[in-house]
């Protein structure tokens, strides 16, 4: 019966005494005793002795980074025990759920045989791999500097206020003429001269012209001008006239 030997720790054997070698074609979810359920791989080694021949089940439980050694009892049997006892370990490892291929080391050449069994944790054991210091927090950034702010335009101050001069009664003040000329405004002199009303104007002249133009072409109407006030109150008196020889008639 194969048993749990915790004080084997490496399998210390030469490439050239290993007889058989299988490895499990995928890992499996297995729970040891004292140890929590974790991923596995399994192996199954057996190799020659001073007595014949020894077979070890070995489970590497990848959490736990520790190689299991099962070994029967005796562990050591004779090289014609030697087929029986390793049919007992495949049996076993299979039941743990393995399924286990054989790796034909017997096959391969010395080179080939001393590379596979370099590359397997059996012989050296499994190393704890270096936990990495946590990495350092990064400085913070530097903040961007803050834009300068835009300098704003001086605000214009109005003109400070002339000083009140106090002079004796009877003095003329000259500082405040050159003031109070300068708050009257000046007349332009680009502006153009308004032309007197009571002037005929050119566009009268103008008007005339088109009047004149009118009464000489044929078929066009002089314009006629308003009646003036004289001839409207003369017209009024020979319309009332006119009424008061008709009625008197009747």
């Amino acid at each position: 019966m194969f048993q749990w030997d915790k004080s084997i720790k490496i399998l210390d054997v030469p490439v050239g005494k290993v007889v058989h070698l299988f490895r499990s074609m995928r890992d499996v979810q297995l729970a040891l005793p004292g140890l929590p359920a974790q991923e596995a791989s399994a192996y199954l080694c057996q190799y020659q002795t001073a007595q014949g021949a020894g077979t070890a089940a070995v489970f590497h439980l990848h959490k736990s980074c520790q190689l299991a050694f099962y070994v029967n009892t005796p562990r050591e049997v004779a090289l014609a025990k030697a087929e029986a006892m390793l049919d007992q370990a495949l049996t076993f490892v299979e039941s743990m759920g393995f399924l286990l291929t054989d790796l034909d080391i017997h096959l391969l050449t010395d080179a080939d045989r001393e590379m596979l069994w370099a590359s397997l944790p059996l012989q050296h054991g499994v190393t704890t791999p270096e936990k990495s210091p946590p990495p350092k927090p990064r400085p913070a950034a530097p903040a961007p500097p803050l834009p300068k702010a835009a300098a704003l335009p001086a605000t214009p101050q109005p003109p400070a206020a002339p000083a009140a001069v106090v002079t004796a009664p009877g003095m003329a003040v000259a500082e405040e003429a050159p003031a109070a000329a300068a708050s009257e405004p000046r007349p332009s002199a680009e502006l153009p001269a308004v032309a007197d009303k009571s002037e005929p104007t050119e566009v009268d002249e103008l008007l005339a012209a088109v009047e004149g133009l009118r009464a000489r072409r044929p078929g066009v109407r002089p314009r006629k001008r308003p009646p003036s006030p004289e001839e409207l109150h003369r017209r009024r008196r020979e319309l009332r006239e006119n009424l008061g020889r008709i009625l008197a008639s009747l």
